[in-house]
């Protein structure tokens, strides 16, 4: 039986997409670098788990900004690491999950949020559109570690005191968050939004697919 809901955050609770990396630039410009790259960083930090494993999965500010000097051949300083995070506290834009379809949810599962980003910005941004009254905390890879791995889902699980058979996970991305679920025998949602988010290359399992949040509320 179903007790618990993990939701992914961007992409699946807000939108998120390279039209808000315009929010980096006075980051930036504060530093005094060329604010015309945000649309570099933004691909940067996108691609900055990449190399993750199972040892080393774990969000860092410092490896961060050493990633984004490496991809894109610059020194920038660890200072503008917290101001580009905390531009993305800016990105609520675009709610994808209705407050309606979170409610009624909230009504007869405990909700909660892992994201593979710093907890701080991903919880301002919840605040921000007023949804922490209904998840019951956030799950962040700066302190539990990323989407897919199994040894960041197990922390959670065991804080919780849950197995996987009481929790499904909705989310976006089927090489993370379906493959999150799959990997530690969880059931799981992709929301594909696009009709390309399925990709037949990840095999992943026990995931079915919608296209509309609102069938969240017939399958759950």
């Amino acid at each position: 039986m179903i007790k618990n809901l993990f939701f992914d955050l961007d992409d699946t609770i807000i939108k998120d997409d390279k039209s808000d990396a315009e929010e980096y630039k006075e980051a930036l410009k504060k530093y005094g670098y060329n604010e015309e790259d945000y649309l570099d960083v933004y691909v940067a930090i996108d691609q900055y788990e990449r190399d993750f494993t199972e040892e080393d999965n774990i969000y860092d500010k410092k490896k961060m900004i050493d990633f984004i000097n490496n991809y894109m051949n610059k020194n920038y300083s660890y200072n503008l690491m917290d101001d580009l995070i905390k531009a993305a506290e800016k990105w609520t834009k675009r709610i994808i999950l209705t407050e309606d379809i979170v409610s009624k949810l909230s009504e007869k599962y405990n909700l909660y949020i892992y994201t593979n980003y710093f907890k701080n910005s991903q919880i301002k941004r919840i605040e921000t559109i007023g949804y922490s009254k209904y998840f019951k905390k956030i799950f962040s890879a700066d302190v539990y570690g990323s989407k897919p791995f199994k040894s960041a889902f197990q922390k959670i699980l065991d804080e919780l005191g849950t197995i996987p058979e009481e929790c499904m996970l909705i989310g976006d991305t089927k090489a993370k968050d379906i493959a999150a679920a799959s990997n530690i025998g969880m059931k799981s949602i992709l929301y594909d939004y696009n009709g390309k988010r399925d990709n037949k290359e990840v095999k992943v399992e026990n995931y079915v697919v919608i296209k509309d949040m609102k069938e969240l509320l017939k399958i759950l």
